[in-house]
């Protein structure tokens, strides 16, 4: 149980971060946010799972054992997947980001049939067939909206479809990690060397430490809630549950950023939203049961 409820925290935090990181964008760019995003976010991991003699080991073990593997997943599942989807926010709606990654589950749980040689019963398949019904019916409800140029929204769309495969190739990549490994040492260390990795091209676009106060908060629920919190809540979930039933729990993350845009930012509560989200908890009811 506890696995479950650590797999939809991990979901809610990332659906959060949707609206947090368009508010820091105001003032930010999309590399220098995923850098500050993850300076903070592997600070705050670090201080933790190196908190007890137990933990410092564990994290001398797994750079010495490990090293290149964690390199590997922090510049893929942190630097690359956090560059292309703030890049793809840029240059196309939120909207836009939320349908394209509707296959991010789907990826995961297949991949984790293919390469993990998982279970995958009609029971999952059922419960991600109404899922994906779910979160296309509230994607597609906000398309209407969408005033973006059809050439940077095609750049943008593209970019949002090449980080869906490099997130779904960082969960499977980890899960040998957090099974060897404790899933805060995972965290911890794929943010780190994630976070050293974007510094430069951070540098490159010109990055400021002169924000408003409210950009800072929202950098800093950013990093510690949708950073830190959710990459160990999430490891925790991957290391007590097959990744084809974790990873249905994704399709909360855009059922949360749709909420959040109807209720902070005033966007419109359509009949696709309300019938979207019924659909999203039902699959998600239906596979755990």
């Amino acid at each position: 149980m506890r696995a479950y409820f650590a797999a939809g925290g991990a979901a809610v935090l990332w659906g959060a971060s949707f609206l947090l990181t368009k508010v820091i964008l105001a003032q930010l760019g999309p590399m220098s946010t995923a850098a500050l995003r993850w300076s903070v976010a592997a600070l705050a991991l670090m201080v933790v799972s190196g908190a007890t003699v137990r933990g410092r080991e564990t994290l001398r073990r797994a750079l010495h054992h490990d090293g290149w593997a964690f390199v590997g997943l922090g510049v893929v599942g942190v630097s690359l997947f956090y560059a292309l989807q703030n890049l793809a926010l840029v240059y196309t709606t939120s909207v836009d980001v939320g349908l394209i990654m509707n296959g991010f589950p789907v990826l995961t749980a297949t991949f984790g049939v293919w390469l993990l040689k998982e279970q995958f019963s009609w029971r999952a398949v059922g419960g991600l067939a109404m899922a994906t019904v779910g979160v296309t019916l509230i994607t597609l409800g906000g398309l209407g909206e969408a005033e973006t140029t059809a050439r940077a929204r095609l750049w943008g769309d593209l970019l949002a479809l090449v980080a869906t495969v490099v997130g779904a190739v960082y969960i499977l990549g980890g899960k040998r990690l957090v099974m060897t490994y404790n899933p805060l040492v995972v965290a911890a260390l794929a943010g780190l060397f994630g976070a050293l990795m974007l510094m430069p091209a951070a540098a490159w676009e010109g990055l400021t430490l002169r924000l408003s106060a409210g950009v800072w908060a929202a950098l800093l629920g950013l990093a510690l809630g949708c950073g830190a919190a959710a990459n160990w809540l999430w490891w925790y979930a991957a290391y007590r549950l097959p990744i084809s039933r974790a990873g249905v729990f994704l399709y909360i993350t855009p059922l949360v950023s749709t909420v959040l845009g109807v209720t902070v930012l005033g966007e419109p509560l359509t009949m696709a939203t309300v019938a979207g989200a019924g659909f999203v908890i039902g699959g998600v009811m239906f596979v755990q049961t």
